[in-house]
């Protein structure tokens, strides 16, 4: 009977244990992703979308959260015609593919949108160290 008592509380508190640190990791955008090594943790781009992680130019942000297509640090005017040329196919760009569906079409111009109404936003946020570099190969 003691043997029975003494593995039920054992088990009791293994479970309390694992239960607790069960919700350590943190994932602020729900893609499955833990924000330490998310590469676009303001907008879900994990094994359940497309987007899976895609970072085209390898500057340690998601295509997700990464609207700056010439590199300068911020999405501005000048990123405007680059994602035009890539949507009608003038001059097609990995870059301007924020969903991860292999295309830059309708489903991306909201995400570049939303960037580009605020110019100057950068790019991110990763949960990279070596985000802003290239190559970040995590």
């Amino acid at each position: 009977m003691k043997l029975k008592l003494i593995m039920l509380v054992s088990l009791f508190a293994f479970g309390l244990a694992f239960s607790a640190n069960a919700g350590a990791v943190a994932d602020a955008d729900g893609d499955l992703v833990p924000d330490g090594f998310d590469n676009c943790d303001a907008r879900a781009n994990g094994p359940g979308e497309g987007s899976n992680q895609v970072d085209s130019n390898q500057d340690g942000y998601g295509n997700a959260c990464d609207t700056d297509y010439n590199q300068d640090g911020v999405t501005n005017s000048i990123d405007f015609p680059i994602f035009l040329n890539s949507f009608t196919g003038a001059t097609p760009t990995a870059d301007t593919d924020n969903s991860g569906d292999g295309l830059t079409t309708t489903i991306d111009f909201p995400l570049f949108l939303s960037d580009f109404v605020n110019i100057g936003t950068a790019p991110g946020p990763s949960g990279l160290s070596c985000a802003g570099t290239i190559p970040c190969l995590p």
